[in-house]
């Protein structure tokens, strides 16, 4: 009788990705936020001027830009001693204020430090649904963060939930210092409420969760693949040069693209594994994705697999919202 990881493997070789069958999955992360990558140290780099990019390959990245009115600053780190470190850094390029904070998603690494901006005077911006999804999801956040505390040795207490000041629907213009900045939302990619900033004369788009330079996203919270694969099509036909991920290094538009192939591939070969009938647990063990595997969080894929067969099967994201 035919197995279903050879009826697995065939579907998913139609559909050009490519599959090992093992005894066991490669991948073998917790879901506590254990981090398993390479140790690379955080590197701060001016992307254009008094626009810088700080890119951290184990955790999340932000930037901030400098004006003579003040500083904005895209995502606040994922605990206050991480925040408190990333004003040091502010604080070595001037001593302006700062002005605003953008949150460009709901997850934790990306908006534990707001405790800290809001006592720098800052006015915190997101999209409504990212705010409803601070609210809702804060504890399963802590809980997706405690492997990363306990690795660094950060009190999980210090972590407090700070809402944003404003929210929006579709766009939020800002000038600041005489820079033009766009915020704005054209859907849900990997989550609902993502947020790009677009600083239209540097030619420079933070894409925070949608797209992470060869970086596995986490799947849990998208309502569609297919709907986050178009987002992605969407920025890379913007008049961008720089694309700055919410993970990942530096990216260009083919570097977008790539990623809307990757999640693409990934949406077929678990849509034929689901057809055979095969179980979670037996994805987990046949599915490798092999094609992928040097890509950052790769070790995690047991759970990106999980997750997106909920979503396959159930027709809901594991972590919905509202």
């Amino acid at each position: 009788m035919t197995s279903y990881a050879a009826i697995f493997r065939a579907l998913v070789a139609a559909a050009t990705l490519v599959v090992a069958a093992m005894p066991t999955v490669r991948a073998a992360a917790s879901g506590a936020g254990e981090i398993l990558e390479k140790d690379i140290p955080i590197l701060v780099r001016e992307v254009a001027p008094g626009l810088y990019y700080q890119y951290h390959h184990q955790e999340s990245n932000n930037a901030f830009l400098v004006t003579d009115e003040g500083v904005l600053v895209i995502d606040t780190r994922q605990h206050p001693k991480r925040a408190e470190e990333l004003v040091a850094t502010i604080r070595k390029i001037t001593d302006k204020p700062i002005r605003w904070v953008v949150n460009t998603h709901a997850h934790g690494d990306h908006y534990f430090g707001n405790s800290v901006f809001k006592r720098e005077g800052a006015t915190i911006i997101a999209h409504r649904d990212t705010a409803g999804m601070m609210k809702a999801n804060f504890e399963l956040e802590m809980k997706r963060r405690m492997g990363y505390f306990k690795q660094r040795g950060y009190d999980s207490a210090d972590v407090k939930l700070t809402l944003p000041d404003v929210t929006f629907d579709s766009r939020y213009p800002l000038t600041i210092g005489g820079r033009q900045v766009e915020i704005f939302y054209i859907g849900a990619g990997q989550n609902p409420g993502d947020t790009f900033v677009y600083f239209p004369k540097e030619r420079v788009l933070y894409a925070g969760g949608p797209f992470s330079k060869e970086s596995w996203p986490n799947p849990s919270f998208t309502p569609s693949m297919q709907g986050w694969t178009e987002v992605l099509r969407k920025i890379a036909a913007m008049d961008v040069d720089q694309y700055l991920g919410g993970h990942g290094d530096i990216g260009t538009r083919q570097d977008v693209l790539n990623e809307a192939r990757m999640l693409a591939d990934f949406d077929a070969g678990m849509r034929a594994a689901v057809a055979t009938g095969m179980s979670r647990d037996d994805i987990v063990k046949a599915a490798i994705f092999e094609k992928y595997k040097d890509v950052r969080n790769y070790y995690r894929m047991n759970l990106f697999i999980s997750s997106y067969y909920h979503l396959l099967t159930t027709g809901k994201p594991e972590n919905p919202y509202p």
